[in-house]
């Protein structure tokens, strides 16, 4: 008998962790018209962005991270059409958008995804 109390105490703690996972562990997505997509990766830990439009505009993932939460990053793709880059590894990613670099204009940015 005892040996099914612990088990059943087992099996409760695990249903209760599995809850206990926040919905904003599903990775991020972000784009800007036909210009640039970017994505988290890896649990959040990673972004991604790439250049979608053959008009030599760079684009770039500009990202917010838990570590940091007042510091906006940015992850620069210069490389060129339907080439991708990547950011390092770091603390989760909380909001992600994508910026064209607009050549002797103001640049464009997408709204913030979360």
């Amino acid at each position: 008998m005892r040996m099914k109390a612990v088990a059943m105490t087992a099996l409760v703690g695990a249903s209760v962790a599995a809850i206990a996972v926040p919905a904003s562990a599903a990775e991020i997505h972000a784009s800007l018209g036909g210009a640039g997509t970017a994505r988290t990766w890896y649990a959040r830990t990673l972004v991604e962005v790439c250049d979608s439009d053959a008009d030599a505009h760079a684009v770039a993932g500009q990202y917010y991270r838990s570590a940091n939460p007042g510091t906006l990053l940015t992850k620069w793709n210069q490389t060129g059409v339907h080439t991708c880059a990547s950011s390092g590894d770091g603390s989760s990613v909380m909001k992600l958008r994508v910026r064209e670099q607009q050549i002797g204009g103001a640049d464009r940015y997408g709204s913030w995804n979360y």
